[in-house]
């Protein structure tokens, strides 16, 4: 009986990860630029030490048609751009007459960090293997501005 309490203890800890802690930090940053204000939040899910996924929402306000058709295109072909190079990213972008509203997933585990590492080779302090660490994408977040909690 107890040798099978053992095995299950085993089986149990390798299905759930060892252990490994997970867990989402959330991030915000709000911008007044010349021509719209923007209001970001980055919710990053980990396990451990790395990253699965970051949610962004990030929410661009103008009373300028202009500049939210100019920024509702540039954000599309900005994230379809990179979901083509890199994979893992799913991409929703509403406009209204006051806002334009990008939500974007980025799954890490889906996504090709050996590619995106090599293209943008001053993120491979950030990259522990083939993973994003935690530590890296807050301090990314908070070089922008941003502030985790």
């Amino acid at each position: 009986m107890k040798k099978a309490l053992i095995i299950l203890s085993v089986v149990f800890l390798a299905l759930t990860g060892c252990g490994k802690k997970s867990g989402t930090i959330k991030c915000t940053m709000d911008k007044d630029l010349t021509y719209y204000k923007i209001e970001s939040t980055y919710k990053i899910n980990y396990t451990g030490k790395t990253v699965d996924s970051v949610e962004t929402v990030e929410k661009a306000i103008s009373d300028n048609s202009t500049v939210l058709d100019t920024l509702e295109k540039t954000l599309k072909q900005t994230y379809e751009n990179a979901n083509k190079t890199y994979g893992g990213y799913t991409i929703d972008i509403k406009k209204s007459d006051k806002d334009v509203v990008s939500t974007v997933t980025i799954d890490y585990n889906k996504m090709n960090i050996s590619q995106f590492v090599k293209d943008q080779p001053s993120l491979k302090s950030y990259v522990d293997g083939d993973k994003l660490t935690v530590d890296g994408i807050k301090s990314i977040y908070v070089a922008m501005g941003a502030t985790c909690e």
